[in-house]
């Protein structure tokens, strides 16, 4: 270890060798030889480190020395010189073992030796090492070798790094994505999902976690093996009913990415009439409606080929008419679902049978019907709100407009009279149906009618001493 010492390295030596147990004489020794060979450079920090075993910062800048001379260099062609600063780095820690800065650069090192095993090791003597406050810095460093290197290792070291952070499990799912280890990202989801505990670091909702395995099970279903994917997505609609659009429309793609195209549309018939929300139900029908058009166009497509129109290319497109016709009807139904004590909801959902009854289009047993209908709409109506929580509007309403919907004044009567008698929210909603009915007497001219009415409407019943504004007396009292 023997150097060359010139003149103007006289008076540094005089000062290590004077005082070789202070870290500034040698700092500035090395300052000083900065631009000398590497040799030379090398052999005072050894002697720097003879002297002052257990100096951080002197370690530090020897090994940055040492995989600064290095770098860019192939490992295999420098071996000696690798091993040469491997030994270095076991030096260092074997005083510095707590330092964190020391095993993250022997780290870095050690990836470019491209030696996975060894690296391995270090990575997890680094962590029995540090204390668990520092263990992040190593993960991190920990997973970059991990995907680079894959496979087996990649998973295993996921495996040890979500048993002490199971709140990053979707690290392992990103990885499976970029890697298209799908059958390995669908298990890691299943196990997320399955774990009721789980908060995910990055706020994602469990609905979230979902929607995202129901896109790799339709998107990849080809690709998985021993997947249940019905089953699955089924699990996931009962778990999420209120938001189940997604989750409905991917399970219906799925089938018809199967070539089950009956399956599919039983899927998305069911989907239709059970989803909750507007919001759903405008993602279903369109996914519907797509599956509707994909075969339409592939039916036409092979009438192409055979040079002529099939029976079945005409069966999808009436199936496909019908279920845009149905469309209004369908929303209705979920809006109804959605809100069952809208008066709006159930006026509309009335008003469309009426738009059906006015279609010169259709035969007139088609409107007989379709008038049937809208009445029947408003019995469904009268007989499902409760007064007190209705909603966007009051239940007078509805019964004058069903009383309206009569075509013969006995019936209109007989809905009128049952109007009187039914609950209300308040005794101005009664008091608008008497005068409805009166108004309908004097109409047809029938006084007599009237008054009858209007006595009926002022007749003393109960207890005189009732409160105008108290609603716990019903409106008749």
């Amino acid at each position: 270890m023997d150097i060359d010492i010139s003149e103007s390295d006289l008076a540094f030596e005089e000062e290590v060798l004077r005082n070789p147990f202070k870290l500034k004489g040698w700092l500035r020794y090395l300052d000083h030889k900065r631009d000398a060979p590497v040799r030379t450079v090398s052999v005072i920090y050894e002697r720097a480190l003879r002297s002052l075993p257990g100096s951080y910062k002197l370690w530090h800048m020897y090994l940055g020395h040492r995989t600064g001379q290095l770098r860019g260099k192939n490992p295999l062609q420098f071996s000696d010189e690798v091993r040469k600063t491997e030994l270095c780095f076991e030096r260092a820690l074997l005083l510095l073992h707590k330092m964190p800065e020391l095993w993250l650069k022997y780290i870095r090192f050690m990836r470019v030796q491209a030696d996975v095993t060894r690296t391995r090791r270090v990575c997890d003597r680094a962590l029995r090492a540090l204390p668990v406050t520092q263990h992040a810095r190593v993960w991190r460093m920990y997973l970059r070798f991990a995907e680079h290197v894959g496979g087996h290792t990649a998973h295993h070291v996921y495996a040890r790094y979500l048993r002490a952070w199971p709140e990053e499990s979707e690290q392992l799912v990103d990885y499976c994505e970029s890697h298209e280890e799908w059958n390995a990202m669908t298990l890691a989801l299943v196990k997320v999902l399955d774990n009721t505990g789980f908060r995910s670091s990055r706020g994602t909702s469990e609905y979230g976690l979902w929607v995202r395995l129901a896109h790799v099970l339709r998107v990849h279903a080809r690709d998985l093996q021993g997947w249940d994917v019905e089953r699955v997505m089924r699990d996931g609609i009962g778990r999420f009913a209120d938001q189940a659009g997604a989750l409905w429309a991917a399970l219906g793609e799925w089938h018809a990415g199967q070539g089950d195209v009956e399956r599919a549309r039983d899927v998305y018939e069911e989907a239709v009439t059970s989803v909750r929300t507007v919001r759903d139900f405008a993602l279903v029908f369109d996914a519907y409606a797509e599956f509707e058009q994909a075969t339409v166009a592939a039916e036409l497509e092979h009438d192409v080929e055979r040079g002529r129109t099939g029976v079945r290319t005409a069966l999808r497109l009436v199936q496909l008419e019908r279920l845009l016709e149905r469309r209004a009807f369908l929303a209705s139904d979920v809006e109804l679902r959605e809100i069952p004590h809208s008066v709006r909801a159930w006026l509309r959902r009335a008003g469309l049978w009426r738009a059906r009854a006015d279609d010169s289009a259709l035969t007139d047993k088609q409107r007989a019907k379709a008038l049937d209908m809208e009445r029947e709409t408003f019995a469904q109506a009268v007989a499902a709100i409760d007064p007190r929580r209705a909603t966007e509007g009051h239940v007078d309403e509805l019964w004058l407009a069903y009383a309206r919907s009569c075509g013969d004044d006995s019936t209109r009567r007989t809905v009128l009279d049952a109007a009187v008698a039914a609950p209300m929210a308040s005794v101005a909603e009664l008091a608008h149906v008497y005068v409805a009915y009166a108004e309908h007497e004097l109409a047809r001219g029938s006084v007599e009618g009237a008054l009858r009415v209007l006595t009926q409407a002022t007749a003393h019943v109960g207890s005189t001493r009732v409160d105008y504004r108290d609603e716990s007396v019903a409106p008749a009292q």
